[in-house]
């Protein structure tokens, strides 16, 4: 079993995500969105202007919307240097959440077991 990554392991994993334009975020978890308005499409074209971890809760904010990653027990953040939209593939495993930048990069919110726990919540900032 994979080791969990400690709050300090997953921090600079979402800095370089800082100033980057979103392009796509793919929430495949089938119980993983607990948001229904606004849609993950409402984020292309944003760009992430600060990015925190407080306990294994990633906390990601642009100019309009505030996006939080529980990553509950066993999630994991892999960055991605090259990466294109999740598509179904025999024998391939599924990230619980696929975020793809601009710039071709992103990253995967994984887990290990088939029961996904990550949550994704989309919020509509007002300040």
């Amino acid at each position: 079993m994979a080791t969990i990554q400690s709050a300090a392991e997953i921090a600079p994993l979402l800095e370089r995500l800082k100033g980057k334009k979103i392009a796509m975020l793919q929430v495949l978890g089938v119980n993983s969105l607990k948001s229904v308005s606004p849609l993950p499409e409402a984020l292309v074209g944003e760009a992430v202007t600060e990015v925190d971890v407080v306990e294994r809760i990633i906390n990601m904010h642009t100019a309009g919307h505030r996006i939080s990653f529980d990553l509950q027990r066993t999630g994991r953040v892999v960055p991605l240097e090259s990466a294109e939209p999740y598509r179904l593939a025999a024998g391939a495993s599924r990230p619980t959440v696929r975020l793809l930048m601009a710039d071709g990069s992103g990253l995967d919110l994984t887990e290990p077991a088939k029961t996904k726990r990550i949550t994704v919540t989309i919020v509509t900032r007002s300040d």
